[in-house]
């Protein structure tokens, strides 16, 4: 058998994709390796969302081609985002590539692999895939409900890249939701470019609460739904009220506002603004009581000022959102921003991102006090080596992008949940004791 090394680079979207190429690889009779220095072939599957993403993924195509004369690789095959947008200039400037595989059917992947091909872009079709090598933590899987985005955000590639959004068949997410139960899966966490707008394509008609009430019908007492990546300008009241009826959903929220300043948002190709945010957010919380609610702002957009800047920051004080994440505005070619002439020093938007981070770390920690001495169930992930004591998180923290909770146990096991009190708050991590 032949051995394959594959690279993940980007979200966990990409991540899904990784698994089912993967799986695809595997039952035609490759074997994968973690070690790159023993591949016969090298795939690396790529993002290009913004500027140090393009960088990183460069850098790892240079860094993994060096295998092809100190290792066994004979073919390094680029894949995902940045190979179907940049294809062309891929192949060109960097000889070292063999193959390039777009974004569009993953089964096409043994194409890539198998035939001289030099570039496979394939047609996006439906996905009707469903069975995956997981590559998560234990207990813990995504599920992608939608690929492509139709809301064309002033300062986003994605629909340049993915296309318009393309909302995947209800029955083949519900059989893809049925293999990652037989596959102990405790935690699904519904992902896509815009998950509130599913539906919308296929319905003329958003889908989501009622796809999640199918799912719903499909778990057990002991399982969990996490919902990521809601576009606000969706989400209205009796989209949360039908929410509220999904029995296993847990009330953490996934929302990238990106600013709080009108003239921002509109120039974003936003609809909404500060005032409509904030009831959205305090709607959540009145109808789902201890909810969470993360969201992601972008610090130096074309012609933000300091008092757009400032109106930015108060809205993060009126929200209280318990966990954010920011990144400085990246400019990209064939968006609408990145032709705007009012561009922002690097500098100025590293400083105000740093002021964002440093507010929401202030705000996260005395909202997270409220959790101090209560019974959590925490998903188990690992043990820390050597001692009683395992990492995991409760249904506040999603994988990857918030805090952790360290657990003092002899009994704990990776892929399950155990009952906890949780003790104190290190920072933005949670100790907790066995219950």
């Amino acid at each position: 058998m032949q051995k394959i090394y594959f690279e993940t680079l980007g979200c966990s979207k990409n991540q899904v994709d990784s698994e089912k190429m993967l799986y695809l690889l595997q039952e035609n009779d490759y074997n994968i390796t973690e070690n790159p220095e023993e591949a016969d072939y090298i795939i690396i599957n790529t993002c290009c969302f913004i500027k140090s993403a393009k960088e990183e993924a460069i850098e790892t195509i240079f860094e993994l081609s060096e295998y092809k004369t100190t290792g066994n690789c004979k073919k390094l095959i680029v894949a995902g985002c940045m190979a179907q947008y940049y294809s062309a200039e891929l192949k060109k400037e960097i000889p070292e590539i063999d193959a390039i595989f777009g974004i569009g059917d993953l089964s096409k992947i043994i194409d890539a692999v198998e035939k001289e091909d030099t570039i496979i872009l394939p047609e996006s079709t439906k996905d009707s895939l469903y069975k995956r090598t997981l590559t998560t933590y234990p207990g813990s899987a995504y599920l992608k409900i939608s690929d492509g985005c139709s809301n064309y955000c002033s300062y986003c590639i994605i629909p340049h890249i993915r296309g318009a959004l393309r909302s995947r068949e209800i029955n083949d997410i519900l059989k893809e939701t049925d293999y990652l139960i037989k596959n102990n899966i405790k935690e699904i966490n519904i992902i896509s470019q815009d998950s509130a707008n599913y539906g919308i394509d296929l319905f003329d008609k958003k889908k989501l609460p009622e796809l999640l009430l199918k799912i719903d019908e499909l778990l057990k007492a002991d399982q969990w739904i996490r919902l990521l990546y809601m576009h606000p300008d969706h989400i209205d009241n009796e989209f949360l009220l039908t929410l509220k009826e999904v029995k296993h959903l847990v009330p953490y929220f996934d929302i990238p506002f990106q600013s709080g300043s009108e003239k921002i948002l509109k120039l974003m190709n936003r609809k909404g603004n500060r005032e409509i945010y904030l009831e959205l957010i305090n709607n959540i919380r009145d109808i789902f009581g201890d909810a969470i609610i993360r969201s992601t702002f972008i610090t130096g957009f074309p012609c933000e000022t300091i008092d757009d800047f400032k109106e930015t920051l108060t809205f993060i004080k009126e929200a209280k959102i318990e966990w954010i994440g920011g990144f400085t505005y990246s400019q990209e070619e064939d968006t609408k921003a990145g032709n705007m002439k009012e561009q922002i020093k690097e500098s100025f938007k590293k400083k105000r991102l740093d002021t964002v981070i440093e507010l929401s770390e202030e705000i996260c920690k005395k909202k997270l006090q409220r959790f101090i001495n209560s019974n959590q169930k925490i998903l188990i992930e690992e043990r820390v080596e050597g001692e009683d004591l395992f990492i995991g998180r409760f249904w506040g923290q999603a994988p990857e992008v918030d805090g952790l909770t360290v657990i003092e146990s002899a009994n704990a096991k990776p892929g399950d949940f155990l009952n906890t009190t949780i003790k104190k708050l290190n920072d933005k991590d949670f100790y907790a004791v066995e219950v």
